[in-house]
């Protein structure tokens, strides 16, 4: 984006200079293109079709009469074209339903090209929408998604009776019958338990459903004198069902008079007061007590706000034991920020509260919990460690010049979270981790991964002298705590690609294909470079140095595995990418064993790899205690809980955690226990 706008500024001064010169400046269509074309369906034109691109620049058009359309005046660059056509799914040129394979569109400079495209057949789930006696419910939104959040949304008319059109897939199907209140079809609040419908070309889907059974939910919140507070917001919900919001009146009473029957949490909050808080008189979510909702009858929820007590916090540098200057610290929900060493937070809710600090140039405090007594100052002494810090300096390979804007990671063995956040060089190649504990670390560097900004030069494991795809020939750098260590000088080399198509069993084409780099992290959402496959599973990787690489494949229903069909990345088979030119490797995913893990809590079983940390499979238990995974064997895997509480199965962490064999083929139970 910043080079088109260099690129228009550029263009204006030259314009402004020529006339001073009494000169003809070039016509501003040599610095753009246009892209037009034809929307039809089943050879019809389509007329009053949105078009729309996007790309460097962006641009918008409607079809006319016989179909056609103009996007005129467009940077030049490369654009996905969307249509919008009435009462149609959105699609992406070449006839696709999903932005990740719309096709690339060049537009020249001073040029045209032609995308002409006919709509996708489609399928229609239509139905009434009625309440508990029958009578028709109008003014429903309703809505068909399928497992990629896509489908088609509409409103029940007077009749209560809907029609969608939605392309061939399966749906869930949604209402919003009470105001907060999502219900699925057919007859549950609980997505896990709706209903999948699944939609031909050509085909009508009938969905009927009624409004769930309902309660009332009223209550009052006061303060310790029993005095009614205002303005507190009341939430009432399930975790994998609906959320119903009220506020509380001047007197402190709140009121939902439409909550669909059942068993929910309740939650309190006010944030101008700071607190928060859960019913009956708790801290957190996981010690509430629920409540159940009965269909016509009031379910009365009184609570009071909790008291208050003080946490003193000294806040020191761990190698020094000098009082640090500026610092953040945080007690519950919460957050201030103290000067020499020290301050005080008021107000803080009685019980067992998370106690924090930080500081620029310092690790974050460990998560630890001190108990706050009513009335009483709670004293919290925290020695902050200093960060070590990584310098390097990135170059290009062959001229040593320096080179800018490329993304340097430090990351353990176990670890390999690829960050899209990253430390980038500056324009004088240098670069300094200074977020760092104190240990062993290896460097990966890489370029911008947005295709706009793809860099020239290739991702690296870096080496003592060059890069690598391998990671374990890459260098170690040893830092330690308040420290600076220069690391190897990166030497960045072209690009590559490698193309392929990744397919299933016997051929057949999988779902939501991608290959990834690095670990997903359950408990931040963070991790992995991920590169989606096209949905008749072609994929392109084009960010990587030219060295032998192991590619990591994922796809629903199958487990991730390496380039040939390896369970872990010392066994995988390495592809050598070449500078500036493109290999191809098709893989042919297996299925691996099926592992039924059965636990003590709700929440994600991960697994990882018993020797490197890679996360070799992963379930979700949604309200049950129980899922399945399918991991690729045969290897030693350590076992993960992101729950309530995170812990490792069989120890305090992946090192001394229960190492379980996991079979090439068929089915095994673990049994998870704390």
């Amino acid at each position: 984006m910043f080079t088109t706008t260099r690129r228009r500024a550029g263009i204006i001064a030259l314009a402004a200079t020529l006339g001073m010169l009494g000169l003809a400046a070039p016509a501003q269509a040599e610095e753009t293109g246009t892209i037009v074309g034809q929307l039809t369906d089943a050879g019809q034109p389509v007329a009053g079709a949105a078009v729309t691109a996007y790309g460097p620049g962006w641009g918008t058009a409607t079809t006319d009469e016989t179909g056609h359309y103009e996007l005129a005046g467009l940077s030049v660059g490369t654009y996905r074209v969307q249509f919008d056509a009435a009462g149609h799914p959105s699609q992406y040129a070449y006839q696709q339903s999903d932005w990740s394979n719309a096709a690339e569109i060049a537009v020249p400079a001073g040029g045209q090209v032609t995308v002409d495209d006919q709509l996708l057949p489609t399928g229609t789930i239509t139905g009434t929408f009625t309440d508990q006696d029958g009578a028709p419910v109008a003014s429903v939104a309703v809505s068909a998604q399928n497992d990629g959040g896509q489908g088609a949304t509409t409103t029940t008319a007077a009749d209560g009776t809907y029609t969608m059109s939605v392309l061939p897939g399966s749906y869930h199907v949604m209402f919003e019958a009470v105001a907060g209140g999502y219900q699925y079809a057919v007859g549950t609040a609980d997505v896990r338990n709706a209903t999948t419908y699944t939609v031909a070309a050509g085909q009508t889907v009938v969905v009927n459903d009624k409004v769930l059974p309902t309660g009332r939910v009223a209550g009052r919140f006061t303060d310790r004198d029993g005095t009614g507070i205002s303005d507190v917001q009341v939430q009432v919900y399930q975790s994998y069902g609906p959320n119903f919001y009220a506020t509380t009146d001047y007197n402190g009473e709140f009121h939902l008079d439409q909550v669909f029957a059942g068993t929910y949490q309740v939650r309190f909050d006010n944030y101008q007061r700071n607190f928060f808080q859960f019913y009956q008189g708790k801290i957190y979510d996981e010690d509430a007590d629920r409540i159940t909702v009965t269909a016509g009858q009031t379910t009365t929820v009184d609570d009071t706000l909790l008291p208050t007590g003080s946490v003193h916090f000294t806040v020191t540098d761990a190698l020094t034991g000098a009082p640090i200057g500026n610092f953040g610290a945080g007690a519950g929900f919460t957050s201030v920020t103290g000067t020499d060493g020290s301050v005080t937070i008021d107000g803080v809710t009685v019980g067992d509260q998370r106690v924090y600090a930080s500081a620029e140039g310092y690790l974050a405090s460990d998560e630890r919990r001190v108990t706050v007594s009513e009335g009483a100052v709670t004293e919290v002494a925290i020695a902050l460690t200093p960060t070590a810090k990584i310098a390097a300096t990135v170059v290009d390979a062959r001229t040593g010049a320096p080179v800018e804007g490329f993304c340097v990671l430090a990351t353990k063995q176990d670890e390999n979270m690829f960050l899209e956040r990253c430390t980038q060089s500056d324009s004088d190649g240098h670069v300094v981790l200074d977020y760092l504990r104190a240990g062993s670390y290896q460097l990966f560097a890489y370029g911008n991964l947005y295709e706009e900004q793809r860099s020239p030069y290739g991702a690296q494991w870096v080496t003592a002298d060059g890069g690598t795809g391998n990671q374990s020939l890459a260098a170690w750098v040893t830092v330690t705590a308040g420290q600076t260590t220069t690391g190897p000088v990166i030497k960045l080399d072209r690009r590559g690609t490698i193309t392929g198509t990744i397919k299933g069993v016997g051929g057949a084409t999988v779902v939501h294909p991608a290959v990834t780099f690095g670990n997903f992290h359950y408990h931040s959402g963070d991790g992995p470079i991920t590169i989606p496959a096209k949905s008749d599973g072609t994929y392109t990787v084009d960010f990587l140095g030219p060295y032998h690489w192991p590619l990591r494949f994922v796809a629903q229903d199958y487990p991730t595995q390496w380039s040939g069909n390896a369970p872990t990345r010392p066994s995988a088979t390495k592809i050598k990418v070449w500078a500036n030119q493109s290999v191809t490797y098709d893989i042919q995913l297996v299925q691996g064993a099926t592992l039924t893990v059965d636990g003590p809590d709700e929440g994600s079983y991960v697994a990882y790899n018993a020797s490197n940390g890679e996360t070799v499979g992963a379930c979700n238990t949604g309200g049950a205690h129980t899922c399945q995974m399918r991991v690729l064997g045969p290897q030693n895997a350590r076992f993960k809980v992101w729950a309530a509480d995170d812990y490792w199965f069989g120890g305090t962490d992946i090192t001394n955690a229960t190492v379980v064999k996991i079979p090439a083929t068929g089915t095994k139970t673990v049994t998870i226990t704390r």
